[in-house]
């Protein structure tokens, strides 16, 4: 994907909070030491560990018919939060870290005032992102936690410096490019992408039959960008500002992914907002997206030499698949 998405400056990937720091249950939530209550006409001592979790006519479904579904499901998910749950939480023992109800309250306060000015607005996106990634009472909490663990590890490493300052009122206040990209693996691909342009193509078309970035599905159409936004690859920045006039194209750009090619679409004035007015702001961007690195690092840091031993067969499945998968898309080494 060309640009990051809008929550990658706030929010860490989904992780359960340790046993030691479990906050406390949300109000009108069943407390988890309470019994189970039985279903109907079943008795007490066939619910547990491998009893009946659902009743449906004259169907039953039980914890172990259930649990290998889970299991290949998201059991590698849910098994390395567990694990950085138990990493994290022995760093933050030995840090002398333990965020209470107020850190958890900011963590949640933070990702509200980035997603939407508008505070209304703000909790109804923050409502479709739980439904999306499966973030009930427990998971959230245990975003929040992980979070405010996270942020406390690496707050000393953070360094704020006034030209990323600089970029950060650039792109939220500066002049901004309208532009469609095309991008493609490698130098050939983007040669016969030229061609068909040369030959009088539209430019969208060819977007959405060539191009491997997710805008192919918008003809290209990418959100418009400053020419120092941090968001955006320099190389790309450069491109597009070094274009003369709407409806030009750049030259093949080199990216991570292959080859990149920019049409200049348009351009919309800033917005007159002075540096000076919105500097906290500013230099809070900056420390929340750098902070952001540096957690998502460290969190993968702690994971990479994780190498546990799974017992269940399902949970094994999907350990093995997905860890299989990201060695062979992972970037080779240098050299």
């Amino acid at each position: 994907m060309l640009l990051p998405a809008a929550l990658a400056a706030v929010v860490a990937a989904p992780m359960p909070v340790h046993a030691a720091w479990q906050a406390p249950t949300a109000p009108g939530a069943p407390s988890a030491q309470a019994a189970p209550r039985a279903a109907p006409g079943v008795p007490r001592d066939a619910q547990g560990a491998a009893g009946i979790v659902a009743i449906w006519q004259q169907s039953t479904v039980t914890w172990d018919r259930l649990r290998p579904v889970i299991g290949e499901l998201a059991g590698n998910v849910a098994l390395r939060e567990v694990l950085l749950d138990e990493l994290l939480a022995e760093r933050a023992r030995q840090r002398g870290i333990a965020p209470d109800e107020a850190a958890l309250e900011r963590e949640e306060a933070t990702l509200l005032e980035f997603l939407d000015p508008d505070p209304a607005r703000a909790r109804t996106l923050l409502g479709e992102i739980r439904a999306r990634q499966g973030l009930g009472p427990v998971r959230w909490r245990s975003l929040l936690w992980r979070n405010a663990v996270l942020r406390a590890l690496v707050a000393a490493d953070v360094r704020v410096e006034e030209p990323q300052v600089v970029a950060a009122h650039d792109a939220a206040h500066g002049a901004k490019r309208r532009a469609r990209v095309i991008a493609v693996p490698d130098l050939r691909g983007a040669q016969r992408v030229q061609e068909r342009l040369a030959a009088g193509e539209p430019f969208e078309a060819v977007a959405a039959d060539a191009s491997t970035d997710p805008s192919a599905a918008r003809g290209g159409l990418v959100t418009p960008m400053s020419r120092l936004d941090p968001g955006v690859p320099a190389a790309v920045r450069e491109a597009l500002w070094a274009l003369a006039k709407p409806g030009e194209l750049s030259p093949p750009v080199l990216i991570p992914a292959g080859y990149l090619l920019v049409r200049f679409e348009g351009e919309d004035p800033g917005d007159g907002v002075a540096l000076e007015a919105v500097r906290a702001r500013a230099e809070r961007s900056v420390r929340l997206a750098q902070e952001r690195a540096r957690m998502d690092t460290l969190a993968a840091d702690l994971l990479r030499a994780v190498r546990p031993t799974i017992f269940d067969e399902s949970l094994a499945d999907s350990w093995n698949r997905v860890t299989t998968e990201a060695t062979r898309s992972a970037p080779p080494p240098p050299g």
